[in-house]
């Protein structure tokens, strides 16, 4: 089973780093980012991108 992060445990300038990627993403192609491309994008481990990433959507 994998682990993510709780989202309470992520830093705040993670999050706002991970939604002006994401808003940067979807500006120049159009479709939401993926949880692998926020990893690359932000230089973290996939768990983390991953949690980030739930913070991202609704």
């Amino acid at each position: 089973m994998r682990q993510t992060a709780p989202a309470d445990a992520l830093p705040v300038a993670l999050v706002d780093a991970a939604r002006s990627i994401a808003a940067a993403h979807l500006a120049e192609h159009g479709r939401p980012i993926t949880p692998a491309q926020l990893r690359a994008r932000l230089g973290v481990a996939l768990p983390l991108a991953t949690a980030a990433h739930a913070q991202l959507t609704p």
